[in-house]
């Protein structure tokens, strides 16, 4: 797992410093690496990151309005530099990391959700004024910690 969570947090960054520099190809190939990766465990990291940059970037609560407007921002940024990117795996990275999946519902695989998921936590990592890496880096610790509980 160890050696798993480094690549994780490896590609992660990676496609975060491509975002930044809005590289198309740098992201796609970091998007391509993480898709290799066990999809479990990048979706607990990215869903966790997502989830704290929510929260940090909406410490009064979290709306309908505010989950739109995130969307909106995202979808219009991203559209400019990756125009062929799927939009409905913004609403399913959304969506998934707060929980509110329909049980019979078929989410969109991990290569269409994990390449939002990033660039939600990006643009997120924007609006709350915290560094993206900041937030992956605690949701890994998040999850060691939640782990160590379970397990004694």
């Amino acid at each position: 797992m160890a050696t798993t969570a480094g690549q994780i947090e490896r590609g992660i960054e990676a496609a975060l410093t491509a975002i930044t520099a809005q590289d198309a190809a740098a992201f796609t190939e970091a998007a391509a690496d993480l898709a290799a990766l066990p999809a479990e465990q990048t979706g607990l990291v990215l869903g966790a990151a997502l989830r704290e940059l929510l929260e940090v970037a909406h410490p009064d609560g979290l709306d309908a309005d505010d989950i739109q407007a995130a969307l909106a921002r995202t979808v219009r940024a991203t559209l400019a530099w990756l125009p062929d990117l799927d939009p409905a795996g913004f609403v399913a990275a959304l969506t998934g990391a707060l929980g509110v999946t329909e049980p019979d519902e078929v989410p969109p695989p991990p290569a269409v959700t994990q390449p939002a998921a990033l660039l939600l936590i990006a643009d997120l990592a924007a609006v709350a004024r915290v560094r993206a890496t900041a937030a992956v880096r605690s949701a890994f610790a998040e999850i060691e910690r939640a782990e160590t509980v379970e397990m004694p």
